[in-house]
């Protein structure tokens, strides 16, 4: 049923492969972007979020989750390349034998370090544009930060799961519909129920940590606090992105051998209902 998405997918993987193997600067540079960009949609969020913030309004956390999903926007629209949506690319273009595992963890890793670059020479600049260096440790960033660096171990990988998988779906149901508008709107929506509901994004904590550890803070914001995070936040992304999505969906549109259907009463109805719909 989605054999079209997932060869688009596949091209996709295969570009970033190819570029990657071409020029490593040119796609370290992609991936650079794509943390600017995520550090640009968190400083407004977090701007518009102090607003709601301060006064102690019940709508704080739905108007910080509102507008980050145009990084993911800037990203898809602006060619850059993220680490967590590339869990899907590569897992399933891998399964699909069209790249290798080792070329996998290669791209990976490479836009994994692209991505903190990028964030860190946006945090630099940010630093010295002085936008969060008069606020106090009680700004809304801060308190973020100190949750994500106190969570248990459990908690940050379960819930790196959740945002990736939903991240990742924001990758995938656009490449199923027409019209940019349609596109704009469902990624909007599923990076704001992950935003919202709390989970975990190791790109996105990157750039909370580093911004946060530039700006005024407690001393909860620590290097100490950031690796806590950031280890099980990126492995539960990993499996978010690589089984929840890739492998999933590698797996449901995998043929179904004849003999399988002879003999399961349940795929001889799917079976029977998917074709009268056909």
């Amino acid at each position: 049923m989605e054999k079209e998405t997932i060869e688009k997918i596949c091209t996709s993987a295969v570009s970033k492969r190819d570029l990657l193997k071409a020029s490593m600067p040119h796609y370290l540079l992609r991936a650079m972007l794509a943390g600017a960009y995520i550090g640009f949609a968190l400083v407004l969020s977090f701007t518009v979020g102090q607003f709601f913030y301060e006064v102690h309004s019940p709508a704080t956390y739905v108007m910080t989750a509102l507008f980050f999903g145009i990084a993911f926007i800037l990203i898809l629209y602006g060619g850059g390349e993220l680490f967590t949506s590339n869990t899907m690319y590569l897992t399933i273009s891998t399964l699909k034998k069209v790249t290798s595992w080792k070329e996998t963890f290669l791209v990976w890793v490479t836009c994994y370090g692209g991505n903190f670059i990028g964030i860190l020479l946006f945090t630099l600049l940010l630093y010295f544009s002085g936008v969060f260096q008069t606020i106090g440790v009680d700004h809304l960033l801060v308190t973020v930060a100190e949750k994500k660096v106190t969570l248990p171990t459990s908690y940050l990988f379960f819930r790196a799961i959740f945002a990736n998988w939903l991240v990742c779906l924001a990758v995938w149901l656009p490449l199923r519909v027409k019209g940019d508008t349609a596109k704009i709107i469902i990624m909007m929506l599923l990076v704001f129920t992950f935003f919202t509901s709390g989970y975990e994004h190791s790109i996105a904590n990157l750039a909370v940590f580093l911004i946060s550890y530039t700006s005024p803070h407690s001393e909860l914001i620590n290097v100490a606090g950031f690796m806590h995070n950031l280890i099980p936040v990126t492995l539960g992304n990993i499996v978010g992105g690589g089984f929840f999505v890739g492998l999933l969906f590698f797996f449901l549109n995998e043929p179904i051998k004849r003999k399988e259907i002879q003999s399961n009463p349940v795929l001889i109805a799917s079976t029977k209902v998917f074709n009268n719909k056909l």
